[in-house]
């Protein structure tokens, strides 16, 4: 997800740069629909989103008085897919230093990355701030004690929690409300139309990454 630089006095960003992180959120956004670009039909995607704190990068409190001293938070949406040329796989790859093995793969669970430290590289694209990368910290690196409480947003029936959604942003509530697998959780004896069924994608220590 790309943050908006303030054009109003509206939020406080930080700069671009590379800033040591740690992974507080991973939020299931369900299977969204996206526009079509440069002549590309639309499509849709089983989405999720990961958001980071930068515990050594403090807010001034330049808009809102109460943000001061707080960590700045970024955050990336990506399709949830672990294809060899999937973004989140070159992304989770890049951050863990190396690849997954099979049993890595099929052993993997998104809920292992809270908690879990990196470097993140944020480049300003026109008026955005956007996640470029993450790469492993470095072996005289650590990263400060984590500040924002851990939170993991699941759609999947068993790991579905209604509190956790009600404490969501108000348009992250909304962008999942209009999931396909929100309205099953909400009805489950819901049969999907062929329209939703074809927009559902199938899903195949700061020292060791447990991921």
């Amino acid at each position: 997800m790309a943050l908006k630089i303030p054009s109003g006095g509206q939020f406080e960003n930080p700069a671009p740069g590379s800033y040591i992180a740690r992974c507080y959120a991973v939020i299931d956004l369900g299977t969204q629909a996206h526009n079509g670009y440069q002549g590309n039909p639309p499509w849709s995607s089983r989405d999720m989103r990961l958001v980071f704190e930068l515990p050594a990068a403090l807010m001034t409190g330049k808009y809102h008085p109460e943000s001061k001293g707080k960590p700045f938070a970024v955050s990336t949406t990506m399709k949830q897919s672990l294809a060899p040329t999937a973004k989140l796989r070159k992304f989770l790859r890049a951050w863990r230093g190396r690849d997954f093995t099979k049993e890595e793969l099929a052993d993997y669970n998104p809920k292992k990355l809270l908690g879990v430290p990196c470097r993140l590289a944020l480049v300003e694209n026109g008026d955005f701030i956007n996640i470029e990368g993450a790469s492993k910290l470095g072996a005289e690196e650590s990263c400060p004690v984590q500040v924002n409480k851990s939170v993991y947003f699941s759609l999947e029936a068993d790991e579905f929690d209604a509190a956790v959604l009600k404490a969501l942003g108000p348009k992250t509530q909304e962008k999942i409300a209009m999931s396909p697998e929100y309205s099953a959780l909400l009805n489950p004896k819901h049969e999907p139309s062929d329209d939703e069924a074809a927009n559902i994608s199938d899903q195949p220590s700061d020292e060791d990454v447990p991921f």
